[in-house]
C-alpha cells in the first residue's frame, strides 16, 4: 500500500527547506532537552513524594493504591525520559544530516521520526490513562508538530536527492566514449 504525502516547497511559506529543517532540528533538539528537563523534575518530586509519604501513608488511600499509583508514574516517567532522548538523538542526526548536505541521513530521519510520530501516539495513550487531561491536549499537540516536521523534512530530503541527480547525470554523460566528438562545422 502506498501513501501519499503533500511536498512542500517552502517552510511556513517564507523559508527556504534547508532553513526550516535547520530550525526544526534546532529547536526540537531545544525543546527536547527542556522536556527532559521537565520530566526529570517531575520524577524527583514524585520520588520524594513517595519517600516521605511510604511509613505514614495517604489520606483516604490504602498503602495498595498508593504503591499502584506510585509504580504507574515512575513507568509513566521513564517512558517519557525514553522518548525524549531519542527525539534529541534523532534531531542531532537532523541537524548533521542537513548541515553535510546528505539525503541519505534525512531519509534516516525520516524514518525514526516515523517510529517517534508512533512512539508520540504510545504517549498519548499512555498520558490519557495515567496523567490528566492537559498533559494529553498538548502531547496531542505535539504529535501534529512531529507530522508537519516529518513532511518538511521529506521534501526537504526529496528536494536534496533531486539536485544530486542532475550532477550524476551530467558526469555520466561526460565522459561516454562512445560519444562522438565534438566538430565544428564552417
Amino acid at each position: 500500500m502506498v501513501v501519499f504525502m503533500p511536498r512542500f516547497k517552502k517552510c511556513c511559506c517564507c523559508l527556504s527547506l534547508r532553513t526550516g529543517s535547520l530550525v526544526i532540528g534546532y529547536v526540537s533538539m531545544v525543546l527536547s532537552c527542556l522536556a527532559l528537563t521537565g520530566t526529570s523534575l517531575s520524577l524527583y518530586k514524585v520520588v520524594t513524594f513517595v519517600d516521605s509519604h511510604k511509613d505514614e501513608g495517604v489520606a483516604d488511600h490504602t498503602p495498595e493504591e498508593f504503591e499502584r499509583v506510585a509504580l504507574s508514574l515512575y513507568i509513566t516517567h521513564a517512558y517519557l525520559l525514553l522518548v525524549f532522548v531519542y527525539y534529541f538523538v534523532i534531531s542531532l542526526l537532523l541537524v548533521i544530516g542537513v548541515h553535510l548536505n546528505k539525503s541519505r541521513i534525512l531519509r534516516y530521519y525520516f524514518n525514526a521520526g516515523l517510529f517517534l510520530f508512533c512512539l508520540a501516539l504510545a504517549t498519548v495513550v499512555v498520558s490519557t490513562v495515567f496523567l490528566h487531561f492537559v498533559v494529553t491536549l498538548s502531547l496531542l499537540k505535539w504529535c501534529l508538530i512531529i507530522f508537519y516536521c516529518l513532511i518538511m523534512i521529506r521534501s526537504t530530503y526529496l528536494e536534496m536527492e533531486e539536485q544530486s541527480k542532475p550532477r550524476e547525470f551530467e558526469m555520466q554523460n561526460l565522459y561516454n566514449p562512445l560519444r562522438p566528438p565534438h566538430t565544428l562545422y564552417e
